[in-house]
Formats: structure tokens, C-alpha cells, sequence
């Protein structure tokens, strides 16, 4: 793999099991490829869905894949890193239209623990995830990538900066959902939280809500935990958060058929 310093989105790959894992996990990735006649049937597939998408993917000779891969090698690949965009108020708006919940990623250092949230998300329809704090640094971390197994995907990563400010301007349009690990009313018997013409949006952090967004938060949930000194991380909690959020409200009891309208229907 190389890495052009004048463009850090672009990425080349020269290897034949790099460019599989590539298009195994992450196929929208892929920008260009070039390969000899001997790696091409290796590569059969994976020209053939570049082709489709209208990508070039070409057999050449190993002088031109050299030129690309600027070393001796059976085929390169061109990728493209997602470029990070920048929360604005107004998307909040549009993804409440959406009915997106969205999830925020405060303060995360392992890339394991997010790799965990990108994972819930894809599993339950979630296409946002903001980066806050350290999270951002973990953007292009390949421990990330490879623990999502593919889920990143179907998730869109986006810069979250001034946090504080954020979670203060988006308050018309949404319902921030903070979590810690012993602050908060116990997920097993808050019910899902859903406000009319407003968002959800999830505020994770490994170490739970900083207490400067305290204030800015609209619920506190406690993270899930038996015993309540062994609360479950952020990242193994978010499978458990979204599945809670997307659960459907009770049913609200037929008319007579409730407790007092059976022990009146006993008197009478």
C-alpha cells in the first residue's frame, strides 16, 4: 500500500489479497484498477463490478501497473478515503424528515469499542455517525475498518466539532439521549423515547456524558448493567440502545378490558 502525501484520501494497494479484502468490505472504495494478464483471472470479479459501476478496470501491461503501484507488482488499485463532512444544523432537520436516528461518538480512543457502534448501526438501519473529541482521529484507523466487516459501508461518518455549541443549536429539531454508566434512569424500564416533529439523537462516550453537555441533554439513560458496578462499555451498549429505541410503544389496553373495568364488571 502506498500513500500519496499530496492527496491523504487517495490510496493505492499492490497486492492481490489487499485488493480482494478491498472489495470484499469495502467495494465503494475502489477508483481504478490495473492488472497483468497473470493476476486478471484473480481479479475477474472484481473488474467485472467496476466495469458496471463505470470504473476503469483495466488488463495492462506489468510497465503500466508498475507506473501506478511505483513498484514491481501483478496489479494496483486505486481507492478513495471518504472524505469527512461537517455536521450543519440544517441536516439535522432533514434527517429528522428521514426518521434517522442519529448517533454521536464522544471522546471514543478504541477503535474496537466504535468499530462496535458502526456495527449497531448498519444492524438497525442507523446511517449517521458524528465524530466528536478523540473519535475523529479514529476516522481512518485500519483496526476500525477491519472490526466494522464492512458495516462502515452503510454508515456515513461526519466531523462533529464544538460539540457543546451543536447539541445547544439542534435542540428545536431534536431529542439528545445521553448515556453513562451509573447516571440516569435504567434502559430496562425507560420506555422509548419519541417526541413528536423531533429527531433522536444518541450521545455515546466510553466514559459516559461529559458533565459540561450534561445540561444539554434532554434524557440520561443508565447504560445496561445487572450489577450496576459492571455496566456494559459504549460500544457493547449500542446494539442494546438502538434495539430499545426502535422497539415498538405498547399497545394501549381495548376498552373494558382493563383491571378496574373487570372489578367493576364483578360488582355489577
Amino acid at each position: 500500500m502506498s500513500l500519496d502525501q499530496a492527496n491523504p484520501n487517495r490510496v493505492v494497494l499492490r497486492t492481490l489479497p489487499a485488493i480482494l479484502a478491498c472489495f470484499r468490505d469495502h467495494p465503494k472504495a475502489l477508483r481504478e484498477l490495473r492488472a497483468t494478464r497473470e493476476a486478471a483471472k484473480a481479479l475477474q470479479e472484481v473488474a467485472a463490478w467496476m466495469g458496471a459501476q463505470g470504473l476503469p478496470a483495466t488488463v495492462v501491461g506489468s510497465k503500466e501497473v508498475r507506473e501506478l503501484a511505483e513498484a514491481d507488482a501483478p496489479a494496483a488499485a486505486v481507492t478513495a478515503r471518504p472524505v469527512l463532512g461537517l455536521a450543519k444544523l440544517s441536516d439535522f432537520a432533514e434527517w429528522r424528515e428521514a426518521g434517522d436516528t442519529v448517533v454521536i461518538a464522544d471522546g471514543f480512543d478504541d477503535p474496537s469499542d466504535l468499530a462496535s457502534v458502526v456495527r449497531a448501526m448498519a444492524a438497525f438501519g442507523s446511517r449517521r455517525l458524528l465524530l466528536a473529541g478523540s473519535s475523529e482521529r479514529l476516522a481512518f484507523e485500519p483496526a476500525l475498518w477491519d472490526g466494522s466487516r464492512g458495516a462502515l459501508e452503510a454508515v456515513r461518518l461526519i466531523r462533529a466539532p464544538a460539540l457543546g455549541g451543536l447539541l445547544k443549536l439542534i435542540e428545536p429539531t431534536s431529542v439528545v439521549i445521553g448515556f453513562s454508566p451509573k447516571l440516569g434512569r435504567s434502559l430496562a424500564e425507560a420506555a422509548p423515547i419519541r417526541a413528536p416533529g423531533r429527531g433522536n439523537v444518541v450521545l455515546l462516550s466510553p466514559q459516559g456524558v461529559d458533565a459540561d453537555l450534561q445540561p444539554k441533554v434532554e434524557h440520561l439513560i443508565r447504560l445496561p448493567a445487572a450489577k450496576g458496578d459492571h455496566a456494559l462499555s459504549a460500544g457493547d451498549s449500542a446494539a442494546l440502545i438502538l434495539h430499545w429505541l426502535n422497539a415498538p410503544a405498547p399497545a394501549k389496553p381495548r376498552e373494558g378490558t382493563g383491571f378496574l373495568a373487570r372489578k367493576r364488571a364483578r360488582k355489577a
